[in-house]
């Protein structure tokens, strides 16, 4: 119960940290980032696809709800939370999903967690930018999905610092 706590404390916080602070930062149209993702990145590597997919749709609903946008950000949390079981295989390996945990700097070391963050970001932020400007240029689509990717996986790095002295596990 009360880890049940921490994480929808985390994913409040997350959530109002969003819409306060990070829906704020536009530098000149192209950079948005999006770092309520990251509840879903740190989520225990051995939790049922099942819950997965359900937290990652209420996590895009809840953040719809706040910002007005009408369930992009469902559509694309839950299209992450389905890849997510994939890349934490491929990038992390079969080994730490079977001890469970969440997935740290410091418990899956500093590279790897980087290269899993980059992976969900840019998996998140691809399709993101695609669907909330199709009519928009190539190119501008091309260049926000870099920047705010690259912006949105320093945030998160230094935002999940904290979790690697808790290690939270489920």
């Amino acid at each position: 119960m009360i880890r049940f706590l921490e994480y929808t404390a985390t994913f409040v916080l997350l959530l109002i940290l969003q819409e306060f602070v990070f829906d704020n930062i536009n530098f000149g149209g192209v950079v948005n980032p999006y770092i309520y993702i990251m509840f879903l990145i740190l989520l225990p590597l051995d939790i049922p696809g099942w819950l997965l997919l359900l937290l990652g749709f209420g996590a895009g609903v809840a953040v719809d709800f706040m910002s007005g946008i009408a369930g992009l950000h469902a559509i694309v949390s839950t299209w992450l939370a389905f890849v997510r079981p994939t890349v934490v295989g491929l990038l992390l390996g079969k080994d730490f999903v079977y001890e469970g945990g969440i997935p740290t700097a410091g418990r899956v070391g500093a590279g790897k967690f980087l290269r899993y963050v980059a992976a969900m970001v840019l998996l998140f932020d691809i399709p993101f930018f695609i669907l909330e400007d199709l009519s928009g240029s190539v190119g501008v689509i091309v260049l926000r999905i870099v920047l705010s990717s690259a912006f949105s996986v320093g945030i998160i790095y230094f935002l999940h610092l904290p979790f690697v002295h808790t290690q939270l596990k489920v």
